[in-house]
């Protein structure tokens, strides 16, 4: 098994996003298909289909072709965690964005995560 992480799927998509890729192929991995049903409810990504060991994703675009995946920024890292108190989470570019955070009842958005009253491990911001 390949040691894949976050950062990679998410630059991944933002990549292929940016040369107007329609899908893009992905290794399974539990913590990324929880971030993949986020991006997939707010709107940054189509859809998703697990196929075997490897995840389709369908990239999303506006009517005027620009995607709706722009860009990330990554916090947490392996050698550094980056962790949020409920209190600390705030709106992310004026609401157009979201901020994904690892808590213990989950993997949510921090508008979720404020709303349950939990913090968590702070993975990255999309807009």
């Amino acid at each position: 098994m390949t040691n894949f992480s976050i950062g990679d799927l998410l630059i991944r998509i933002k990549n292929a996003s940016l040369v107007a890729r329609e899908t893009i192929e992905v290794p399974k991995f539990k913590f990324g298909l929880g971030v993949l049903e986020i991006l997939k409810d707010k709107g940054f990504i189509g859809d998703y289909e697990i196929t075997g060991n490897t995840v389709l994703v369908t990239l999303k675009y506006e009517d005027n072709g620009m995607p709706s995946f722009q860009d990330v920024k990554l916090f947490s890292r392996p050698g550094r965690r980056w962790y949020i108190k409920s209190l600390e989470m705030t709106p992310v570019r004026s609401g157009t964005g979201i901020q994904i955070v690892s808590t213990p009842k989950g993997v949510m958005t921090t508008v979720d995560a404020k709303k349950a009253n939990v913090g968590g491990e702070l993975i990255c911001e999309v807009w």
